[in-house]
């Protein structure tokens, strides 16, 4: 019911990218140990992709560039990729999982996935109070 309300499917689709990434962010760690394991991350959300997405009886958005590579659109499905930031290196076991690293990066998915929750709730109490509930 909600899906056909653009700020509920963009943000929902925000959550489920968001619990992805905290499921591989949870799998990096617990594979701190072994050895040759790859650290791997979900590539971040992109709102233009979400939002332009097609939907049935609408006309089709499009972006225009001005320059090359002014909009670089991914395909808006959370795509997880191994690899490394270049700042850290490889342990002598081959395991390339840093626990600091991937701790900051669960409290930023922590810290967003909040935000989301947020305009969710607000959406939904807009949507009430347009409807004449309280």
């Amino acid at each position: 019911m909600l899906d056909g309300i653009d700020v509920f499917r963009i943000t929902g689709a925000r959550m489920r990218q968001l619990a992805e990434r905290q499921n591989v962010l949870s799998q990096n760690i617990a594979n701190a140990d072994t050895p040759h394991y790859r650290a791997r991350d979900v590539k971040p959300f992109s709102f233009d992709s979400t939002l332009l997405r097609q939907q049935p009886g609408l006309p089709s958005l499009r972006l225009s560039a001005t320059r090359p590579g002014h909009l670089g659109l991914p395909s808006g499905a959370a795509d997880v990729t191994a690899g490394r930031a270049r700042s850290y290196s490889e342990d002598p076991d081959g395991n390339t999982v840093n626990l600091e690293e991937q701790m900051v990066k669960q409290a930023d998915v922590a810290k967003a996935y909040d935000l989301a929750t947020l305009v969710y709730k607000r959406g939904s109490a807009l949507l009430r109070t347009a409807a004449g509930g309280r």
